[in-house]
């Protein structure tokens, strides 16, 4: 997919119109992780250092068109402003006055509010993309993770300015592609607690890798259609089931050898259980929260002799403690091999958490910014802000 870079276009003296993915998870006013925003400021830096001024927007939430305080983007900004000093936050509405007040500012970036507060922005309103154009020179894409998107601020704008790509989105497309032309043995691991909205992405994997190695709820529901009772375990409804059955027929799909097992209520009754031929798994009040210790060992095994690795969704209930072993060893497993034995790559924001707790994200080869986008990019569909910026 050939996009053009940032790099690429006359900047000097321009004002740029940057999206950017600022939809960080928020504790009052508190940023609690800005993995988003550090992966933008590579652009800004640029854009700054080439002599431009900058208008920053983004979205938080789903106010739907209504101006609400918890999803105002006023905190983000204040964070972003102990990196990038010269910055202003307009919290007015994107009309003809904003666009006089920010015209009129000489500082060097114009942070907007949430984009979101109008209803335009998501009904991809040309009108909407008008106004934000009239603040700017050209645009600058750089929001990857939402670029599944199709919104004023992500395709319609792109018809009114001069468009390209961040640096981020530049390599997510690189190193996503290469995703889809993996080097042989290759290995695909997937977790998540549903596995309707990973089902096209492994059906994607299963014509392409040599392995698909499932864990989370997704096990779950290929278990329960190989006939084991779960309790109460999640991702055993009928729809999800009948999915699983399906995938079944490839025998690239490989399952857990054990599972680690609580009591649904306090999850402090813990047990191990080695998957037998016996069916039986859980009781009632029961249900499976991580992949055991042979299962660790063996998808480790599969994980140290491939070439290219990718990794969607966290093996257990990372939520506690108790359950974050399995995704660890797996996680570990994946940093040991990348960085020259093969390539690795990882993506979605709970699978970044487990990143974290391995203390070795660093010898991944690309982590994605991508939750939706990354599953959207990776089944082969187009995405809309990247189709509107492709030449």
């Amino acid at each position: 997919m050939k996009i053009e870079s940032v790099s690429q276009a006359s900047l000097s003296g321009k004002r740029v119109l940057l999206r950017v993915d600022f939809n960080v998870p928020l504790k009052g006013d508190k940023v609690l992780d800005d993995f988003k925003m550090q992966r933008a400021y590579k652009t800004i830096r640029f854009l700054l250092e080439n002599g431009c001024n900058i208008v920053l927007v983004s979205h938080l939430g789903r106010p739907k068109g209504k101006r609400l305080k918890a999803m105002s983007l006023e905190p983000v900004c204040k964070y972003f402003k102990k990196t990038f000093k010269s910055t202003k936050f307009f919290d007015g509405k994107v009309d003809k006055s904003l666009v006089e007040n920010v015209n009129k500012y000489k500082g060097r970036i114009a942070f907007l509010e949430n984009l979101r507060y109008d209803e335009s922005e998501t009904k991809n309103n040309k009108a909407f993309a008008q106004i934000l154009s009239k603040m700017a020179d050209l645009y600058v894409n750089e929001a990857f993770a939402f670029s599944h998107r199709k919104t004023a601020s992500m395709v319609a704008i792109t018809k009114l300015l001069p468009s390209y790509g961040g640096f981020n989105l530049i390599d997510e497309v690189k190193y996503l592609e290469k995703v889809l032309k993996p080097k042989k043995p290759s290995v695909a691991v997937i977790g998540g607690s549903k596995l309707e909205t990973k089902n096209a992405v492994i059906k994607k994997f299963l014509t392409k890798y040599n392995k698909v190695l499932i864990g989370g709820g997704l096990a779950n529901a290929f278990l329960a259609a190989k006939g084991y009772q779960l309790g109460s375990s999640i991702g055993t409804d009928k729809k999800e089931v009948s999915k699983a059955k399906s995938l079944l027929k490839s025998r690239k799909i490989v399952l857990p050898r054990d599972v680690i097992v609580a009591d649904k209520q306090t999850k402090k009754k813990i047990r191990y259980e080695f998957i037998q031929n016996d069916e039986f798994l859980c009781n009632k009040d029961e249900m499976i929260l991580d992949i055991g210790p042979e299962t660790q060992k063996y998808y480790s095994s599969i994980i140290k002799s491939s070439k290219t690795i990718v990794w969607n969704g966290p093996l257990g209930y990372t939520e506690d403690k108790k359950f974050q072993h399995g995704s660890i060893v797996i996680g570990k497993a994946i940093a040991s091999r990348s960085s020259g034995k093969a390539l690795g790559i990882v993506g979605g924001g709970e699978t970044l958490f487990v990143i974290k707790l391995t203390k070795m994200s660093r010898y991944i080869d690309f982590i994605s910014t991508g939750g939706g986008a990354l599953l959207t990019f990776l089944e082969g569909s187009e995405l809309p802000g990247l189709k509107s910026l492709k030449y």
